[in-house]
């Protein structure tokens, strides 16, 4: 009775013995496939075998992050999405969370990625991050929310490398402005938008300052300075009163 309590015992102990082996052979070999994949950029291959790894290790694998980026760049923004709550859900992740705004973005959700850029911003403060905000805060129509964001960034430090793409006057071309140009042009159109006019031709200025060809906020200064011309017209200031007495007919 002893000998076959005893064998039962060894044979349990040697099969989940070889579970174990055969369970890390097979993360070891979705791994694999996954760096092939990936060095050859076929995205579904590398795709399928994190689903893999992910089921072999658990929710918390830290090869779902590499899903949700595998998602992001192929466009993929609702599945990007997704991933990226079930990461966020398990830990917080700072970059993820800053891909899920973007997905959102690209899914023409702005209220939604609005709500996500605030809590980044809130936490690191930069000026690529505040002109992303603004940017989307000025496309609902939040003129005053985005210019207390611009302004909240207005004296942090300005990433000389960063560009950012604006049309010509030639169609389909595209010229790269840096993005302290850029972000100058987006504070006037906030001023304008809040109906100061003076204001916003001053941010064109400082604008056309770091970059004199710059085509849109030329194209912006010239239509606010003819519209502001326009009302001054319409709308003439009152004469001077002349406070001096009267002359005496004596």
């Amino acid at each position: 009775m002893k000998q076959i309590i005893f064998y039962i015992l060894f044979v349990a102990t040697t099969l989940l013995h070889a579970q174990k082996l055969k369970k890390s052979d097979l993360l070891k070999i979705e791994k694999d496939i996954y760096k092939t994949a990936i060095s050859n950029y076929d995205w579904d291959v590398a795709k399928n075998a994190i689903y893999h790894i992910t089921e072999l290790e658990g929710k918390s694998s830290t090869y779902m992050d590499s899903l949700a980026y595998i998602y992001f760049n192929t466009n993929k923004f609702v599945s990007a999405v997704k991933v990226a709550d079930k990461i966020l859900g398990q830990r917080k992740n700072q970059a993820i969370l800053e891909l899920k705004a973007v997905s959102l973005e690209k899914l023409n959700l702005p209220k939604d990625a609005i709500n996500i850029y605030e809590k980044i911003y809130a936490k690191q403060k930069t000026v690529a991050l505040a002109y992303k905000l603004a940017s989307l805060q000025a496309q609902l129509k939040r003129s005053v929310e985005a210019y207390q964001t611009l302004r909240s960034a207005e004296n942090l430090k300005f990433p000389k490398n960063v560009q950012i793409a604006f049309p010509t006057a030639k169609k389909g071309k595209q010229q790269q402005i840096p993005l302290k140009a850029a972000y100058y042009n987006l504070m006037a159109m906030t001023a304008y938008d809040l109906h100061n006019f003076d204001m916003a031709i001053q941010y064109f200025d400082k604008a056309l300052k770091i970059k004199p060809d710059f085509f849109v906020a030329k194209q912006n200064k010239q239509a606010i300075e003819l519209m502001k011309k326009k009302l001054e017209n319409q709308n003439p200031p009152p004469p001077e009163k002349n406070n001096k007495p009267p002359k005496s007919d004596k």
